[in-house]
This record gives C-alpha cells, structure tokens and sequence, in this order.
C-alpha cells in the first residue's frame, strides 16, 4: 500500500524515501505558527528562544478586534514577543 498524504509530507520533510505509522522521524519544518491563545491567557508556556525568526508567525484569530480587556493585553504581549524575537 502506498503512503498517506501525511506519510509523504513527512517523509518529505525528513528527507527520506518513505515513513510509515508509528515512526518517530525529524523533520525541518516550513511553518512555525503561534496562535493567539498562550498570550491571552497566560497558562501555556512561550518558546524562551526562536531559532529562525523567518518561519514564524504569530496569528491572531480568537480574538479579533479584542472583544476585552484580557484579550488586549494578550495581543499586546504577543506583538511584544515578535518584535522581541523579530517574528
């Protein structure tokens, strides 16, 4: 049976003929994305360091215009971080 979709983009991406299910593979991503969630809320962790800044980027999509106070801030901090680690 051939690969799934999935299994070629990862495969792909690791640089290897093929991948199959239940394979742990290393893949050199295109896209980091971060959502606007972890800055709003404050409980999921941030990266500390952004290794290429050129692959990030942060979007803001739950909150959009900032129905809250709560909601500001988060979006303020993530523009915080871009300009902090040039996203």
């Amino acid at each position: 049976m051939g690969m799934t979709i999935i299994e070629k983009i990862l495969a792909r991406a690791s640089g290897r003929a093929q991948v199959s299910v239940g394979e742990v593979v290393v893949c050199r991503v295109d896209r980091i994305v971060l959502l606007d969630l972890p800055f709003t809320s404050g409980t999921d962790p941030l990266p500390k360091r952004i290794v290429d800044p050129e692959r990030v980027s942060i979007i803001m999509d739950h909150a959009v215009p900032a129905p809250s106070v709560q909601d500001a801030v988060g979006h303020q901090k993530a523009r915080e971080f871009a300009r902090k680690h040039s996203c």
